[in-house]
């Protein structure tokens, strides 16, 4: 059978699979190197001059973190290669390449002292590959003229990224950690691309969300990777702060150096769940409120910052309320009778799950815990999940049902 051109697999399911596994990819990637990053003694790695290889090294802390993220990335990879059947095989041959490869990469991890032949190569190669492959759709008389042009455009750019990461590999320079992190962050676009293009071909026109509703998914999304990185870059920016003990407030404190970068994180998250809250119009109205409310109290808590010495009283009843907003909005869903049974037992569920993981905040809080930092990120990325699920069946209805854009109505 004929392979068809880049965008024309009419098959959805597969597709979303290969879709959401490409979504996946990055935030794995921030994830593990987030966690590796917190599990590291105070001032043992600098992550702007320092790479993920030396988080997965046989000198770092607790290094089966990022082992394990770099097997997760691989193998997610290799099945994003084997699932865009739309793509040429020379470009998917190439993708799961650099799949294994870094694969290999966490298989053999750098010393303690020296460098291993073996992981610098894999790299090399992982790298290469991971940037290339866009070449083969480039190459493809049968990949329309537009994805022909930004797949180069793609290359080029990451070409780009890798000549500063070698410049700064080279020259021992300052910012080799950050070179890379961005050199792989800029890697996950664009399977990304690809398999949304796929996944639209796969789709009937009239089944596609209208263009609000896909407006709503896409800044769904944007807010747990913008707070990981903001978060990840507030705490590179003052690595004696353990990530463990201490909480985001401290990041965005008076005393906090570089402070604007999880102040801005926060007033960039806070601003998008209020934009989501006024684009979930299939969720009842008393949810919006109290998601965009959460999101507005988010910012306000931004503006205003701990003290040196002390506590803030605004800042704590703010955040009080921002919490308030983000983890019990789903109960309106709950609550809703015209929720369908699955979305109101599953939202239920989330209420759960969240009150269970603030109560473990409040309880580290109370009693000066070890794990304070933790448990409040882990309740924060918690929060941010649902409003995603909810804005994606929201726009899976709106495409089924051939809903207005102006439509107004609860989940059904």
């Amino acid at each position: 059978m004929a392979r068809r051109a880049p965008g024309t697999d009419t098959r959805p399911g597969p597709v979303v699979v290969v879709l959401a596994l490409a979504l996946l990819a990055p935030v794995v990637l921030v994830v593990g190197v987030l966690l590796a990053q917190a599990v590291q003694h105070a001032g043992g790695y600098d992550p702007v001059r320092q790479t993920v290889s030396t988080l997965a090294g046989r000198g770092a802390d607790e290094r089966w973190v990022m082992t394990t993220t770099l097997f997760l990335l691989g193998l997610i990879y290799l099945a994003v290669a084997a699932g865009l059947r739309s793509v040429p095989r020379a470009g998917r041959a190439v993708l799961a390449l650099g799949a294994v490869a870094l694969v290999v990469v966490a298989a053999a991890p750098q010393p303690a002292r020296g460098s291993s032949a073996v992981h610098m190569a894999a790299m090399a190669v992982s790298c290469a590959a991971c940037g290339l492959w866009p070449l083969a759709l480039v190459a493809d008389p049968r990949s329309p003229g537009p994805l022909r042009r930004r797949s180069l455009a793609a290359v080029l750019a990451v070409a780009l990224l890798v000549a500063w990461l070698c410049a700064q590999a080279w020259t021992d320079g300052t910012w080799l950690g950050v070179a890379e992190r961005v050199v792989m962050l800029g890697e996950t676009v664009w399977p990304i691309h690809v398999a949304y293009l796929a996944w639209r071909a796969a789709v009937a026109p009239s089944r596609r969300p209208a263009r609000p509703e896909r407006v709503t998914v896409a800044l769904s999304c944007l807010g747990l990777p913008v707070f990981l990185a903001g978060l990840l870059a507030a705490q590179a920016a003052q690595p004696s702060l353990d990530p463990l003990s201490f909480s985001l407030s401290a990041l965005a404190s008076l005393a906090a150096t570089d402070r604007w970068i999880l102040t801005t994180t926060l007033i960039v998250v806070g601003a998008l769940n209020v934009l989501v809250a006024l684009g979930l119009r299939r969720v009842p109205a008393a949810g919006r409120v109290l998601l965009g409310s959460g999101g507005a109290f988010l910012v306000v808590t931004a503006l205003f910052p701990q003290p040196v010495h002390g506590v803030d009283p605004v800042h704590m009843v703010v955040g009080g309320l921002a919490w308030f907003g983000f983890g019990s909005w789903p109960l309106a869903l709950v609550a809703s009778r015209t929720t369908t049974p699955r979305v109101r037992a599953a939202s239920a569920a989330v209420v759960g799950l969240v009150a269970v993981l603030v109560g473990w905040f409040v309880w580290e809080m109370v009693t000066s815990g070890s794990w304070y930092g933790v448990s409040q990120r882990a309740a924060f990325v918690a929060m941010c999940v649902w409003p995603v699920v909810m804005a994606v069946h929201g726009a899976r209805r709106s495409g089924a049902t051939h809903d207005s854009p102006g439509a107004d109505r609860p989940v059904v």
